[in-house]
């Protein structure tokens, strides 16, 4: 009987229980692994990023110590485009500069092998492995005209990081095609009268952001984020921002707004890619993972002696009217 049984097995192979079984450890086997690998995964991709970063923090030294300590922005190697127009001098090589804001060709256009013409490495920046692997999100649409990429915009991928707008401005508004801090963003916090677009005049440069996780512009609202091709911009256009401290504050634009269920969504996508945190690198060239409530402290987004004029606009609840930014 049991020969007969062994032998009935072998022709027609496992029974429907023991399939049943066999499916059953493989879908076990399967929940058991998925959340590792997810793990490990957001692990690899948070080092990819930091590592990007770090090397925005090299190239900003290498162009400080090529340019006398200046910082790259649109008072500096983006000065020529605040008239709102081009001269062709964007196509001067990798460096050159496509918009005002533009930091990552100055101080990083060789290492990463931008292009020499400027719509090509318009199209080279938003393409280019210099991006957190976190981010797949695309442009939706393009605002303004100016250097654009050959293939337009929307299949290229946002801009992973951005530069903080504070750092690249100065304060008052002294003539000469300058760009200056908003006036809205003083009314929250005073910038020091002597502060201009030095990195040696940001003061405690280990706790001053150069660069980090975000993208502009996005409409808070829908979600979805624009390319803005004018030459000459006002708040970072594609490559700076006002920062996490000013999340609830700045109007147009904003990555790292909390507030409604929209926004924690835009930025769970767009800056806090990292489960829950964002990356960012500092002056003094090193790069960290910050929380969110690290990563909304004021202290790191304005220079050494700013004054806290309104600290309810703020989003770091550790500081008072009045008080002084180390």
């Amino acid at each position: 009987m049991m020969k007969d049984l062994r032998k009935a097995r072998e022709r027609f192979g496992f029974t429907l229980i023991e399939l049943l079984v066999v499916i059953s450890i493989i879908a076990l086997l399967i929940g058991i692994l998925l959340p590792a690998l997810g793990a490990a995964r957001q692990t690899a991709q948070k080092a990819v990023c930091l590592a990007n970063l770090r090397s925005s923090g090299q190239g900003l030294a290498i162009y400080g110590s090529s340019n006398r300590d200046w910082t790259p922005g649109p008072n500096t190697s983006g000065f020529h485009l605040n008239d709102g127009s081009f001269d062709d001098g964007e196509d001067n090589g990798s460096t050159a500069p496509i918009q005002n804001f533009d930091w990552i060709s100055p101080t990083m256009g060789e290492s990463i092998g931008l292009s020499d013409d400027a719509a090509t490495r318009m199209e080279d920046i938003f393409t280019n492995s210099f991006r957190c692997p976190a981010n797949d999100s695309t442009y939706d649409s393009q605002y303004g005209s100016g250097i654009t990429p050959p293939n337009g915009v929307t299949d290229l991928l946002i801009n992973s990081y951005s530069a903080i707008n504070q750092f690249m401005l100065i304060k008052s508004n002294a003539g000469d095609n300058k760009v200056y801090t908003a006036w809205w963003v003083e009314d929250v916090v005073e910038i020091p009268d002597n502060f201009d677009s030095r990195q040696d005049l940001v003061g405690n440069a280990s706790s001053k952001v150069w660069t980090l996780d975000g993208a502009r512009y996005l409409d808070n609202n829908k979600g979805t984020v624009t390319f803005n091709a004018h030459p000459r911009q006002y708040s970072g256009g594609n490559y700076g921002t006002w920062g996490p401290a000013l999340g609830n504050v700045v109007r147009t634009g904003n990555p790292y707004k909390l507030t409604t269920e929209q926004d924690k969504q835009n930025a769970e996508r767009l800056s806090y890619r990292h489960n829950g945190s964002l990356n960012a690198s500092f002056f003094d060239g090193h790069a960290e993972s910050m929380d969110q409530t690290e990563a909304q402290r004021v202290e790191h987004y304005f220079p050494s002696g700013s004054v806290v004029r309104d600290a309810a606009a703020l989003n770091d609840d550790s500081v008072e009217n009045g008080m002084r930014i180390n």
